[in-house]
């Protein structure tokens, strides 16, 4: 045998085994990982509270399963590592993939304008696409912050998809020209729901249950379609008000936007599925694909995934929140890591405890470069170019604070709060960047005296069947109802800068005026709903 051919068998039999040795099944967690993630979970871990589930897998093989605390208060019944769980916004990852079988089995585009499958919906004089929506570049107002403009927020009375399809299409302006932005809106997956029924011809039940969930196992798998269903094995969803601790189920029929009931277990099966591309090749692709904006702009949200990196690494997740469940779960492809968490404690923290868990499991990260954060910014309120609102930079005890919250330097004039960062220029003006798309703020003068007689009266809606009717209180102060649910306690509001009031749910109202600077009208915003007009009567 000639040295050549040695050579040969010696790195083939050195491929065989390295084949063989990442074939191998991956060692269960070791009594120190197992111990480290009950330390986190301890909280929950007790006979008087709900808890969460937690389950981790490593090249796609379960290492970590396991359950705190309770699934049910009222009957004493403990949680465990089948409890069925709603996943919150973690669902939106299964509408959206629905949409992705769907436009690689030909049967709809991507770049389809929704009025071809949605002709309810107004025409915004550009179209809005389908790949638009299941990335959050619409811009279609989310219907939730619409409703609640109305006095009936969320959870408050039950909606379905097809309540979501009446108030989106009385919305005739959208926040920003489709592609221009990013911004989370649920109105974008309740509407998917509808076009996969309508492309498809089945229910989305049906499509998501025969096209997902049976090929990859998921048998503990469903959809919330009517909110009243019984549901064996499900966890009940609680949350704190003042000392006590309250049921928090979800009341909606709307769902695609959340509303996936399903285990840790199955959550890692799916996982598994994307890391495999068990669904047909390119699909996991397809699902990893983020939306580019009109300017070119990557951003970090694919196909209802969110595709970053943490600690240098790539992170592929979504959370979930629904009433007081709370669910994460998280791909960490390069090291093959997945792991599941499904809550059914309001106070869960489900990305800030599941990144811990993850933590366990995952290698130490690079070392990150040091640096030197430089003197702090000057403090003051800016006000954002895309919504409206304001926030208020503050300093305290050498710390920066957005709205009262402590933030992290993370580079040179850079500071970070979660997944969003807040960049200071030389000049001291702010930019926030979330999911990669970075809005400038303005810095503007907080408001002095306010002549609150300028603004009582009542405001219909331009869009919308509803009015906000704004009186002062004894005091002088101003507050708000609206004319949909006039009993509701009227939302105290607080000047903040000219002519803007903050309302106390995050909101804030800005009155216009006339050339003769009386004041004609109101725009009402939140972060997901910017500048929805009410004009004076």
């Amino acid at each position: 045998m000639n040295m050549s051919s040695t050579l040969f068998r010696l790195l083939l039999l050195a491929s065989v085994s390295t084949g063989m040795a990442s074939a191998r099944t991956p060692a269960p967690a070791t009594a120190s990982q197992s111990a480290a993630v009950d330390t986190l979970m301890a909280r929950f871990n007790t006979k008087q509270t709900p808890g969460c589930a937690v389950a981790v897998a490593k090249a796609g093989q379960t290492i970590f399963s396991r359950a705190y605390g309770m699934a049910d208060l009222e009957h004493g019944i403990a949680a465990t590592d089948s409890s069925i769980y709603e996943a919150g916004s973690v669902s939106k990852q299964f509408t959206a993939a629905a949409i992705v079988l769907l436009a690689r089995d030909g049967r709809l585009s991507l770049d389809d304008d929704i009025r071809k499958w949605l002709p309810e919906m107004p025409d915004y004089g550009k179209p809005v696409t389908v790949g638009q929506m299941i990335r959050h570049t619409s811009g279609l107002r989310d219907w939730g912050a619409v409703a609640g403009m109305s006095g009936w927020p969320r959870n408050s009375r039950v909606m379905s998809n097809d309540d979501v399809l009446a108030l989106a299409a009385q919305q005739r302006a959208l926040n920003y020209a489709p592609g221009a932005h990013y911004t989370y809106s649920n109105t974008n997956f309740n509407l998917a729901v509808i076009i996969v029924e309508r492309a498809s011809n089945q229910s989305f039940s049906a499509y998501t249950a025969a096209r997902i969930f049976a090929p990859l196992g998921m048998n503990k798998t469903h959809w919330r379609e009517r909110y009243q269903s019984l549901v064996a094995n499900r966890a009940t969803a609680y949350a704190r008000e003042g000392d006590a601790t309250i049921i928090d189920q979800p009341i909606e029929d709307a769902f695609g936007n959340g509303g996936l009931l399903t285990t840790t277990a199955d959550l890692l099966r799916w996982n598994q599925g994307l890391d495999s591309d068990a669904l047909g090749p390119g699909f996991t692709a397809a699902m990893q694909e983020t939306g580019v904006l009109n300017d070119g702009t990557v951003t970090e949200y694919a196909a209802g995934l969110r595709v970053g990196k943490r600690d240098g690494r790539a992170e592929i997740s979504h959370s979930g929140s629904t009433g007081g469940y709370r669910a994460w779960l998280a791909r960490y492809p390069v090291e093959k890591l997945s792991v599941a968490l499904l809550c059914n404690a309001a106070d869960a923290g489900p990305v800030d405890t599941g990144r811990k868990v993850a933590d366990v499991f995952l290698p130490p990260a690079a070392t990150i470069a040091t640096f030197t954060p430089g003197p702090l910014p000057a403090p003051g309120l800016f006000v954002s170019s895309l919504t409206g609102l304001p926030i208020k930079i503050s300093t305290d005890s050498g710390k920066l604070l957005a709205d009262g919250t402590a933030l992290t330097a993370s580079a040179p004039g850079v500071w970070q709060r979660s997944d969003t960062l807040y960049s200071f220029d030389a000049s001291g003006n702010l930019a926030v960047t979330t999911a990669g798309d970075r809005i400038a703020f303005q810095r503007v003068a907080a408001t002095g005296q306010v002549n609150s007689a300028e603004y009582p009266g009542r405001y219909c809606g331009v869009d919308n069947d509803f009015c906000l009717v704004v009186s002062q209180t004894a005091t002088g102060a101003l507050q708000m109802v609206p004319s949909a649910r006039p009993g509701l306690k009227p939302q105290v509001l607080t000047a903040v800068f000219t002519d803007g009031f903050s309302g106390d749910r995050g909101n804030l109202l800005r009155f216009t005026r006339d050339r003769a600077g009386r004041v004609n009208a109101l725009s009402y915003h939140t972060e997901r709903a910017f500048g929805v007009v009410f004009t004076r009567q």
